[in-house]
């Protein structure tokens, strides 16, 4: 029992100074420089496809008569590392007065200051051409330029991948029944695109 007693001791003496560990060696392994980043996410704009832009001026249309179409293209390129799943657009109209009234304006025109023609200015057409096919934008076509403003419109819901671009349709109607109120009138068009991710 004496014998046990020792033997029991000593065992709890071992442990306690580390008696049981065996290891003399020892090693250490490093990783340093472990990044983490994002890529780019990027769309811009073009008139004809050759060259694009992240602002540019798309059209200027003068002396538009009543009853007249006018069309303009634009592209739209995903310049960035994601593909972009949804594109919307948002017109950004303002009308204004070009100078003096002419006299046969000043007749019936009720608010000199201020043009109306962005309310006799219809989107008629507005197209959209991806790489797997071409469809019409109905929630903006038949809108006046007025109606349209500030408000955005879904252009694209898919998968617009990197390089991709999609060409873009518009086609504007002076309204027939544009009278002398509107001689001399412009309207400002600026054209937002949102892209998500």
């Amino acid at each position: 029992m004496k014998r046990l007693l020792v033997v029991f001791g000593l065992g709890i003496l071992l442990i306690a100074f580390g008696g049981f560990n065996f290891s003399y060696f020892s090693d250490v392994a490093n990783s340093n420089g472990n990044t983490l980043s994002t890529g780019d996410f990027d769309i811009d704009i073009s008139r004809d496809g050759s060259r694009y832009y992240d602002d540019y001026k798309l059209f200027s249309f003068d002396d538009m008569k009543p009853g007249e179409n006018r069309s303009f293209e634009f592209y739209i390129k995903n310049r960035g590392d994601y593909p972009v799943s949804k594109l919307s657009v948002e017109f950004n109209v303002s009308d204004l007065e070009k100078g003096e009234l002419s006299d046969a304006e000043a007749k019936v025109d009720a608010t000199p200051d201020v043009g109306e023609l962005s309310g006799k200015i219809r989107i008629v057409d507005f197209r959209v051409a991806t790489p797997k096919g071409e469809y019409k934008v109905n929630s903006l076509v038949g809108k006046t330029l007025k109606e349209a403003n500030g408000t955005s419109f879904l252009i694209f819901n898919g998968s617009l991948d990197e390089n991709e671009v999609l060409k873009v349709t518009v086609t504007f109607r002076l309204s027939p029944s544009a009278g002398n109120e509107c001689l001399t009138d412009e309207v400002k068009v600026g054209i937002l695109i949102y892209a998500e991710q």
